[in-house]
């Protein structure tokens, strides 16, 4: 069948539902230590890898998605582009991560054996610990926003990377998309190279592949959960997170013909970045209670699922007090959100 057939334009508004369904695939990724806190390694039961990749396409989606909106337009501006940036991303990066090294520095107070004695900390340390090193190394205290970063220098490095993808022919771009992506390398680089090059070639394009089809949406997200499962592995693993990601996009547009589920969209984005701000530390604290309690198995994968609304539902009250009591801060904070 021809190729223009599985193709579309990608709405702002199929997008805007695929940012929020990714938003809550990274809040269920970081449910997932559970397993991890009971000692109950996704290796060793079968299921838990396939419920594992559900989550672990939220970043992938996020980063091309922002490869694709950085080159949709003709008229690609570098130094606006960046200003944007810095506001909407580095500063938000810069301001939490020293929230939640303050956090951390006070709690090694109170509760030195759950936080790291800052007064052996060096100035090298500090920065390590900080800001982590790009594509390396992730941040310590909080490091959920090694995505934040990234994205960032990806941006910063605008003024290479998009005439770059430009000028490359296609076919050679895919092979080398490719090859990134299953390199044996740090898995963050790879994914975030790959996805974030991906993006931009099809923001170049104009177009983004779209099967909306129910069936075709099915059967994706089937292979995508059955592959971890039925292979352990590093490369069935990164297969799955491919799939996993692609059914978010392919269900975004086929969701968002209804108005709404459009309606909704347009509400919860806004509530996306920020959550995924704040998610991490209740998230993680939660889900070590619910360890220490040692519940069985099948109360962990409820919880699993459970979790992330309760968070989010947490995040979301902090977000409307916060946005009331200093609306300032908040629009520094949060990149003007």
């Amino acid at each position: 069948m021809a190729l223009k057939k599985y193709m579309s334009t990608l709405s702002s508004d199929g997008a805007t539902l695929a940012k929020v369904i990714a938003t809550f695939c990274v809040v269920l990724t970081h449910a997932y230590k559970i397993f991890g806190y009971l000692g109950v390694p996704g290796t060793e039961v079968f299921y838990l890898r396939g419920f594992h990749a559900i989550a672990a396409c939220g970043v992938p989606v996020f980063f091309l998605l922002s490869g694709y909106f950085l080159t949709f337009k003709d008229n690609f501006d570098y130094q606006k582009n960046l200003k944007k940036k810095v506001k909407s991303l580095a500063i938000p990066y810069c301001c939490f991560m020293l929230l939640y090294a303050l956090i951390s520095g006070v709690g090694s107070l109170a509760l030195p054996e759950f936080f790291d004695d800052f007064r052996q900390f060096t100035a090298y340390d500090w920065l390590i610990h900080l800001f982590g090193i790009p594509f390396v190394e992730d941040p310590h205290y909080y490091g959920p926003l090694w995505f934040v970063r990234e994205l960032f220098i990806y941006n910063a490095l605008a003024f290479a990377l998009v005439p770059a993808v430009k000028k490359t022919p296609g076919f050679i771009l895919i092979i080398a998309v490719i090859t990134v992506y299953f390199l044996p390398i740090p898995q963050k680089t790879s994914y975030s190279v790959a996805f974030f090059v991906t993006g931009m070639f099809l923001g170049i394009k104009k177009r983004i592949p779209n099967m909306n089809n129910t069936v075709q949406i099915i059967t994706v997200f089937a292979i995508g959960f059955t592959v971890p499962v039925a292979f352990a592995g590093v490369l069935s693993w990164k297969i799955s997170v491919l799939l996993m990601a692609a059914s978010i996009l392919m269900l975004s547009g086929k969701l968002i013909e209804r108005d709404s589920v459009k309606r909704m969209a347009r509400i919860a984005i806004p509530y996306s970045f920020p959550i995924y701000l704040l998610h991490e530390y209740p998230m993680t604290a939660m889900m070590r209670l619910l360890a220490l309690k040692h519940i069985s198995l099948p109360a962990a994968v409820a919880a699993f699922f459970i979790a992330p609304f309760v968070v989010i539902t947490m995040c979301t009250g902090v977000i409307i007090l916060w946005k009331r009591f200093s609306p300032k801060s908040y629009a520094v904070c949060t990149g003007g959100r």
